[in-house]
């Protein structure tokens, strides 16, 4: 009984946390029906091991690496979305053929893989590269499968009844980015399948965070163990572990590839298995307790250690002074209206500057569900391969509202820091540049002012000109690059006015190229001399 009442605990955790990631991720803006699930589901999004080791969370990794070594890979089986997902899918598997139920056996670690994923993770994280990150984390993975992979799906047929039904569905507008979108298929396809053939497979040959909670588990207080008199080696254990890591002829689980499901105890009719002190260690058909780093063999084995020893190595390679400057970075219109293909890209207030947005993000898009502007969606190029599916405002989805700091509250890297309403009034992403030619007022010959009523910053005016008509003057210094100018104005496919990105937040002069002139501001820039921006 004892022991069927740690696999209900531990599934039934497993399942709260893996519904409110995917409620927590499924939201896109304006749905508040299920705010309350939502709010509870928030702080998992911090307690997920990459996005805090991006944050430089020191609470959260202690905690994390104290879990582990307490209870071994248990974050694996409960607060990993990905892993639990993976466990669903193996459910299915299970449940649509009595043999799936007992298809594994043990495997041979692939420590070359494994290790090689990890290093690779860790010189990518340690030189600032975190949009290559972002293919590697479990959390970011699972992040893209249910937004932009599934949502749309889900919209889809919600808007199909919308017309079945009438008024009792309400029909809601589908943005996809479909590169996003693609790879989150491709994700979805490679983790279901891997877990449908092999369990946990993906988790204990390819993830980076299940082979360093894996490392760690090796000293954990607690693991699952096999009592080796009262075995008779039936091997039904082995043919039930998902992680492929018992050995039942020997006698022996690897500790760095089991992922505390506890599957095992309760397959076990002989009560072989427990789930206990870890001091003692198993003991092999023999009665003799293997040394500590020598193989099943009896071989020595050096080759991880000698691994390790390289990653090390090659992580301390990265150049300081690239470290240094991570640490130092501080209504809908009723038309059809094409992207503007502006020149340089703007990212969300809190991002500080592209640089540390670029190395901190790990594009789960948690910041892009959450957007209430919909002005936040998955960069393709816009930043170049730098910062593919990393958030970007585009102002032909919507605008950044005045007083939002949703973005900066979700963000669990700090790839978006966190502002409180009156320093984001104040944070310059960018600024608005007019083009008088593509105007309604010079194209149409109509009374606008459309930038201008809507400019919360109050950085645009009307002024006459020549031929007798009121056309907007942008008061750069004042304009903190909000985009709803840019939203507003009727002047289609593109807009008459548009936003040009600062590479670096508050820093005026910081675009870097035609567009973008003007001198470097400081502080706010309120208050100070005119530096109206003109036509381009």
């Amino acid at each position: 009984m004892k022991t069927n009442l740690l696999r209900i605990l531990r599934m039934s955790a497993a399942v709260a946390v893996l519904a409110l990631m995917a409620v927590l991720f499924a939201d896109w803006g304006g749905d508040t029906s299920m705010g309350a699930l939502r709010g509870a589901a928030a702080p998992l999004a911090r307690w997920q091991v990459v996005p805090a080791v991006m944050a430089v969370s020191v609470g959260t990794l202690a905690a994390l690496l104290l879990l582990t070594l307490l209870f071994g890979r248990l974050y694996c089986s409960v607060l990993c979305p990905l892993g639990v997902m993976q466990d669903g899918v193996n459910v299915a598997a299970k449940l649509s053929s009595k043999r799936a139920a007992t298809r594994f056996s043990y495997r041979r670690p692939r420590r070359w893989m494994r290790y090689g994923v990890l290093a690779l993770t860790a010189v990518l994280i340690a030189a600032g590269v975190g949009g290559a990150v972002a293919l590697l984390d479990p959390y970011s993975i699972f992040g893209r499968i249910i937004y932009d992979g599934l949502r749309p799906l889900v919209q889809g047929c919600n808007n199909f009844l919308a017309l079945v039904a009438g008024d009792d569905f309400a029909r809601q507008g589908i943005t996809v980015s479909w590169l996003s979108a693609g790879l989150a298929v491709v994700m979805l396809a490679v983790t279901g399948i891997s877990a449908w053939r092999g369990g946990r497979s993906y988790c204990n040959s390819f993830c980076p965070v299940g082979t360093l909670l894996g490392e760690v588990s090796r000293a954990s207080l607690l693991r699952v163990r096999i009592d080796a008199d009262r075995c008779v080696s039936c091997g039904l254990c082995e043919r039930k572990c998902k992680g492929s890591c018992i050995d039942a002829a020997s006698h022996r689980v690897d500790p760095t590839r089991c992922v505390v499901c506890f599957d095992c105890i309760d397959a076990c009719p002989h009560g072989a298995i427990s789930f206990g002190p870890s001091w003692g260690g198993e003991k092999n058909a023999a009665g003799v307790k293997p040394a500590k780093g020598v193989t099943k063999e009896g071989a020595v084995d050096e080759s991880r250690k000698r691994f390790l020893t390289t990653v090390a190595a090659a992580a301390a390679a990265v150049p300081a002074a690239k470290a240094q400057s991570l640490q130092n970075s501080f209504a809908t219109v009723a038309r059809v209206k094409r992207p503007f293909e502006r020149r340089h890209p703007v990212a969300p207030a809190g991002a500080v500057s592209l640089d540390h947005l670029h190395a901190k993000c790990t594009s789960c898009h948690l910041c892009v569900s959450k957007c209430p502007g919909h002005v936040l969606q998955p960069a393709v190029m816009e930043y170049g391969l730098e910062g593919i599916m990393h958030p970007v405002m585009r102002f032909d989805k919507g605008y950044c509202l005045y007083e939002c700091t949703l973005c900066g509250e979700v963000c669990p890297a700090g790839a978006i820091l966190p502002l409180d309403a009156e320093r984001k009034k104040e944070t310059f992403i960018g600024h608005a540049v007019f083009r008088k030619s593509l105007c309604v007022v010079h194209t149409d010959g109509v009374t606008c002012g459309n930038c201008a009523e809507h400019c919360p910053a109050e950085a645009i005016r009307m002024v006459p000109s020549p031929d007798g008509r009121l056309y907007p003057e942008v008061e750069r210094e004042l304009c903190i690059g909000c985009g709803r100018c840019e939203y507003v104005c009727p002047a289609s496919p593109v807009s008459a006015i548009h936003v040009e990105g600062y590479a670096v937040h508050n820093d005026l002069g910081s675009c870097g190229g035609d567009g973008c002139g003007g001198s470097r501001g400081e502080g706010h820039g309120r208050g100070r001399g005119r530096n109206r921006g003109g036509e381009a």
